[in-house]
């Protein structure tokens, strides 16, 4: 079936950020344009578009979609949109949950199976981590070629990228085809979370947790070293009442996490130090989402109106390298949907944990723990386009019967 090839060929260009930015007015906050708030058709877009095309032309009358549920949370969500400042962007962001939302039912009703996923997401880690490793070695982006993956243009001294210390020195954190590299990190972490809960462990497996471990270090993404360390402390502790009468290939996989927490803890002591600015930034992102929750604490100021109501109370000439939604998922849905889309949003992911419970899947159970916790820390779950796609996919993992 067509549909089912397209699905694997779309996870191993999950890292691809190709795309086609549109800017109309409401994309702009003071006379700058903002991507978060510019309507994109990605490469991804157009294999989700197919996807559910061929699906929904091969199914027809089968797929249940409008149930009353799901008619009541759109109800909400227009009506939302309706009373945002920036509706523009407020619809854009509607259109995008919907896509996911669709995306999501679709792996939900196939029950397609985590073995051929993790293998074509072994691949995209692969080729993903080997353009961050190439590019932390240049200390800069590779161009040419690499382009069309959605690579974007850059070096260590282009103002706002992201850079780390080590030893007095700065060095650039790769971005590779993301549009951060914390946004990357995040990917890698979930990808090797499914990864490693693979049964059939085979050598792009292998090669994928490698590379996927080293480029976790070099993006100095300190969430996703906490978390790593959490999410795999935890899934030892799972697995180590019945590791001596699993077989060898689990053992093994044991053997993987106790090294991999080992480099982790080795590298969140010696990289200790956080960024003071950067703490205060997010704090204040914080405050000011708590500040819009005040304002419209029922229905939020709009989806994705989080900057566009921010740069109303914020003016400050620093703070236009910092016109980005706050680091927190939960305060993020909060502020922009007000306390009835969070309660939402909390059933929502209260009920995916269950249901992920419910199937014995630990893999998508720690998954889905890994992206809770960076999301309290950062916001590209709900914001960027490759790890929306990997969340939908996640969800719809978790959904299956």
């Amino acid at each position: 079936m067509i549909h089912k090839k397209l699905f694997l060929l779309l996870i191993l260009l999950l890292p691809v950020q190709l795309g086609y930015h549109f800017w109309p007015k409401f994309s702009y906050v003071y006379g700058l344009r903002i991507d978060y708030l510019s309507p994109t058709v990605y490469l991804t877009d157009i294999l989700v578009f197919l996807i559910l095309f061929f699906w929904f032309l091969e199914k027809r009358k089968k797929i249940l979609i409008f149930n009353s549920c799901f008619l009541v949370l759109i109800m909400f969500l227009v009506a939302n949109c309706l009373l945002a400042q920036n509706r523009g962007a407020a619809f854009l962001k509607l259109f995008k949950i919907l896509e996911f939302a669709l995306l999501a039912l679709y792996v939900a009703k196939q029950r397609t199976t985590l073995s051929p996923i993790t293998y074509h997401l072994s691949l995209a880690v692969l080729w993903s981590s080997l353009i961050a490793i190439a590019q932390f070695i240049k200390q800069a982006s590779l161009g040419g070629i690499f382009w069309w993956l959605g690579e974007r243009t850059f070096n260590l001294n282009t103002p706002g990228i992201a850079r780390a210390t080590w030893e007095g020195k700065f060095f650039l954190r790769p971005y590779s085809t993301f549009s951060h590299p914390n946004s990357l990190a995040g990917f890698i972490l979930v990808s090797l979370i499914l990864i490693l809960g693979r049964k059939n462990f085979k050598m792009a497996d292998l090669l994928a947790t490698g590379l996927g471990i080293f480029v976790l270090i070099l993006c100095f993404s300190k969430m996703v070293w906490v978390t790593t360390v959490f999410v795999f402390l935890v899934n030892f502790l799972l697995r180590k009442k019945t590791s001596k009468q699993q077989p060898a290939y689990r053992q093994g996989r044991l053997t993987i996490n106790n090294f991999f927490l080992f480099i982790l803890l080795t590298f969140l002591w010696f990289g200790r130090n956080i960024s003071a600015e950067s703490l205060i930034r997010r704090q204040e992102l914080a405050n000011i989402a708590l500040h819009l929750t005040k304002v419209a604490p029922f229905f939020g100021v709009g989806l994705n109106n989080f900057i566009p109501a921010m740069s109303k109370i914020q003016v400050s000439f620093d703070w236009i390298w910092w016109l980005q939604p706050v680091h927190n998922i939960f305060l993020l849905v909060l502020a922009e949907t007000g306390i009835i889309g969070f309660l939402i949003f909390l059933f929502l992911i209260i009920k995916t944990f269950k249901n992920s419970l419910d199937i014995r899947n630990w893999s998508l159970v720690i998954s889905l723990l890994a992206i809770l916790l960076t999301g309290a820390a950062d916001h590209y779950w709900l914001t960027l386009q490759q790890n929306q796609l990997m969340f939908a996919i996640i969800f719809g993992l978790s959904w299956q019967k």
